[in-house]
């Protein structure tokens, strides 16, 4: 089984082609350029380096988000247009899952946590059970009210905090009782998606598949 997987919910660009669960090839560009420029050449690219026919994907993945707006949906257009003419499978994940995913060799609980500004975070905890990694919970919280909620609910195993918020909010993160993990230690890439945790039996319809933001865009906000 060969998979293409797309991120475009940052200012980077990421494109990854999997057969089955090995990557065979990774692109990522994060220029000024817009997604709308960048993400086509990329996978034509990956494809024409893999020598791989875009026929011959059997499932396609796409970062629902939450991030960029403009981003996410290009993204996810892209991907229903790759996807549609060949009748095949499109599955969803979300930006703090595959943060998540740098962190295979955890034993304990991986809380992800991406700035959503205002004093909010894009959070997601997950587990490690079989090879697989499992979503226990994803949202979107103020984090000083995050913070020891997690700590609380979470205290049976260790937990590694990674993300964004540690820089933005460093006072905020001081006193988390867990393992920090930061920024510069840990990418948010495509290739690092752990593909075989993301299949479904439920899901996987071209027409399902949509964005994620977790709340209106500031423009929506400011009305």
């Amino acid at each position: 089984m060969k998979i293409l997987a797309i991120d475009t919910s940052s200012s980077a660009a990421g494109v990854a082609l999997f057969k089955e669960n090995r990557l065979m090839g990774e692109f990522v560009v994060n220029t000024a350029q817009t997604h709308s420029q960048k993400l086509m050449p990329i996978v034509d690219s990956l494809l024409n380096q893999t020598q791989t026919a875009m026929d011959e994907i059997d499932t396609f993945f796409v970062c629902e988000g939450p991030g960029s707006f403009t981003g996410v949906r290009i993204g996810i257009a892209a991907i229903k247009g790759f996807a549609q003419p060949f009748g095949k499978k499109v599955f969803g994940y979300s930006s703090m899952f595959l943060l998540a995913c740098n962190f295979r060799y955890e034993s304990g609980y991986i809380f992800t946590a991406i700035d959503a500004k205002r004093g909010d975070v894009y959070y997601g905890v997950y587990t490690w059970q079989d090879d697989k990694l499992i979503i226990l919970e994803e949202g979107i919280e103020a984090l000083s009210k995050l913070l020891p909620l997690v700590a609380e609910k979470y205290k049976d195993k260790p937990v590694i905090l990674a993300g964004d918020v540690i820089a933005i909010y460093p006072d905020a993160v001081k006193e988390w009782p867990g393992r920090l993990c930061r920024p510069e230690d840990v990418v948010q890439r495509v290739g690092n998606l752990h593909v075989a945790s993301i299949v479904q039996s439920d899901a996987g319809s071209v027409y399902e598949i949509k964005a994620n933001y977790m709340r209106k865009s500031q423009a929506e906000r400011d009305k």
